[in-house]
């Protein structure tokens, strides 16, 4: 995988290692809350354990092909994460998750970021979908889908247990023609 630099914002987007282990928990533990109303498998890394054992297994299924994962950097902060996972080269399709901590929204730094993952898997691993979803209350989610192009393409009803209820999810899709600078 390759490591990113938007000069524009000063983020480093550097592939997945087990040496962020105490950024990740770091990050975590500022943001446990923030994390838990949308992503609470994140939140509970929080120690450096935790952090170090869940580094490892996406490192190991990045190596298998299974994720793509970096880790967001502003200056030498780990700030946040981009994650590409269920990657299907024979249809072209994949989905992006992502996180950032609160300290860090509202600078453009996950709309820049994402859109630099997006470039890199519409024009180096030749997708043409990606899919993005996002509980249908978080308007952080929605707000970086929208300013990124995402057209959103339903809602599934109560389709996640999130947090002791069932909770509906926005789907957004992406398409290889429909990304700037990108020719159909």
């Amino acid at each position: 995988m390759k490591t990113f630099s938007l000069t524009s914002h000063s983020i480093k987007l550097v592939p997945a290692a087990t040496s962020h282990a105490e950024g990740l928990a770091r990050l975590v533990r500022q943001n446990v809350a923030h994390l838990y109303a949308y992503l609470p498998a994140v939140a509970k890394v929080a120690a450096l354990a935790e952090a170090r054992h869940y580094l490892e297994a996406a490192v190991a299924r990045a190596a298998e092909g299974e994720i793509l994962e970096w880790y967001l950097f502003f200056g030498d902060e780990l700030c946040g994460s981009i994650r590409i996972k269920d990657i299907d080269h024979h249809d072209g399709k994949a989905k992006i998750g992502y996180f950032l901590g609160y300290q860090f929204e509202g600078q453009g730094f996950m709309t820049a970021s994402v859109r630099v993952i997006l470039n890199y898997c519409f024009h180096t691993l030749q997708l043409n979908r990606i899919e993005l979803r996002c509980a249908s209350t978080n308007a952080s989610s929605m707000a970086v889908a929208a300013r990124l192009g995402f057209t959103l393409e339903g809602t599934l009803r109560q389709d996640e247990w999130l947090n002791g209820a069932f909770v509906d999810q926005h789907v957004y899709g992406l398409l290889r023609a429909e990304f700037p600078g990108t020719r159909p």
